[in-house]
């Protein structure tokens, strides 16, 4: 087997299977849990991945321009969200089931109408909104313990800037894409290049402005993790360009919540 051949399996397991991107929820969703204090609990992230990955796959259904395979993930995922819905309290219930309603419809074309992620600025900040609701909300919900208010305000604020990030280096993959559709995004607006120093830069600024004082709210350890988070942003807004393979982008910045989910494993242990 060739290295393009075997780079193209690897691609269809983890990356059109969603398989990734569904561990990449789930280990932000540990992370936050430990962030704020709270007991690491195998169903909430369960619930988080299944979820995300179920998302995913109805999304390719009705976008067909977006690769999505795979039968066994998707009953596997079906099997852990029902065994995890079994086990979530009401309110848990309730975000995740009037939550997946609007992430359904994402890409949802009514009567030839332009679809929500069509819609000018929305795609950037509804996933960036989705995932930070779904990886903090799950397991403050779901948790009895009191949460500390202004670690949870911090906490939101950061994460949804590290998944803006995120979202931005995949908008960077769409570019012409999005382009050709009419999609709003910041790399269509400011170009690749513009995007991809100016996202670094940030992310650079982020680390060392906003997150030194934060060590009176968070332990060293995860004020570590947020800055290995950002700084790997910076790298892969460097290092990754439009043209850069679909696994090569999946590895890099789903790798990057993937890398906090570990962390928080490591430190919790």
């Amino acid at each position: 087997m060739t290295y393009q051949q075997t780079t193209q399996h690897v691609e269809r397991l983890l990356v059109d299977t969603h398989l990734w991107v569904a561990a990449a929820a789930a280990s932000l969703e540990l992370f936050c849990s430990h962030a704020l204090g709270l007991e690491l609990l195998m169903a909430p992230a369960a619930l988080v991945a299944a979820s995300t990955l179920l998302i995913y796959r109805v999304d390719g259904w009705i976008d067909k321009d977006r690769p999505s395979r795979g039968v066994l993930p998707v009953l596997i995922a079906l099997g852990v969200f029902v065994w995890a819905w079994s086990h979530a309290p009401d309110p848990v219930r309730w975000l995740v089931g009037f939550g997946a309603l609007p992430c359904l419809l994402y890409s949802w074309r009514w009567r030839g109408r332009r679809c929500l992620r069509e819609l000018r600025g929305v795609k950037p900040f509804f996933v960036t909104g989705a995932l930070t609701v779904s990886t903090i909300g799950v397991p403050c919900l779901w948790s009895s313990q009191g949460v500390d208010p202004l670690r949870l305000g911090i906490l939101v604020g950061v994460i949804f800037a590290l998944l803006m990030g995120n979202v931005t280096l995949f908008d960077l993959r769409d570019q012409c894409a999005d382009s050709e559709r009419g999609i709003v995004t910041v790399p269509v607006m400011m170009g690749a290049n513009a995007t991809r120093y100016g996202l670094a830069i940030g992310s650079f600024s982020l680390t060392l402005a906003l997150l030194i004082p934060m060590e009176r709210v968070f332990s060293s350890q995860i004020h570590n993790c947020f800055a290995m988070a950002f700084v790997g942003t910076a790298i892969c807004a460097v290092s990754l360009v439009p043209d850069s393979s679909r696994l090569r982008y999946a590895l890099c910045v789903d790798g990057i919540p993937l890398l906090l989910g570990v962390a928080t494993l490591v430190i919790a242990s």
